[in-house]
């Protein structure tokens, strides 16, 4: 009696029993500008970064870089202005490449009673709108109403645009040492 083949999923199921599961490993840089010294400053925990921005007052820029098996997945960034009557949430998505991909974008304005949420679609340089939808804040109902009063901050069509690229390429420290600050001189590109 010939031996009979053996499943490829039997093979594959034995294999990742005797050797595990290949890991993934996350990681997230927490990161905020400090304009009284003039830098970027990244912290390994969000507790850190709540910490340091407490005493800095006003409206920082702050934000988080999430990292998959050491390469930058997705950038979040969070502006308001000084009298907290708007916020800029910007979530970007990082594909394989190291490349931008995406940018869901939501701008809330207080004294409007005003929200918007913008999707675009980045390649080769560019941004392209997919979505833009505006609702009243209270309610959540949908609005064509625009304000006009707001110009909201350029979309970044790169990684390397972005004025703290720096700590990105410095998270190691952050990781190693908890904090790590640079410059806004070093941090231009």
């Amino acid at each position: 009696m010939a031996p009979r083949p053996i499943p490829v999923a039997a093979v594959v199921l034995f294999l990742s029993s005797v050797f595990g599961q290949p890991t993934r490993t996350t990681a997230t840089v927490y990161f905020l500008r400090d304009d009284s010294h003039g830098r970027w400053c990244g912290y390994r925990s969000e507790s850190q970064l709540r910490d340091e921005a407490r005493p800095l007052g006003g409206s920082p820029v702050v934000g988080e870089v999430d990292y998959v098996n050491g390469r930058v997945s997705a950038v979040r960034v969070s502006q308001t202005d000084e009298t907290g009557d708007w916020v800029v949430n910007d979530e970007y998505v990082v594909g394989g490449n190291g490349k931008l991909e995406r940018l869901k974008r939501t701008i809330n304005i207080f004294p409007e009673d005003h929200s918007e949420e913008q999707v675009f679609l980045l390649s080769d340089g560019k941004a392209t709108t997919q979505s833009d939808t505006h609702r009243e804040l209270r309610t959540g109902k949908s609005t064509r109403d625009k304000v006009d009063w707001f110009t909201p901050p350029p979309v970044v069509r790169s990684l390397r645009a972005f004025p703290f690229f720096a700590l990105v390429e410095r998270h190691g420290f952050v990781f190693s040492d908890g904090a790590t600050c640079v410059s806004e001189a070093s941090s231009a590109h």
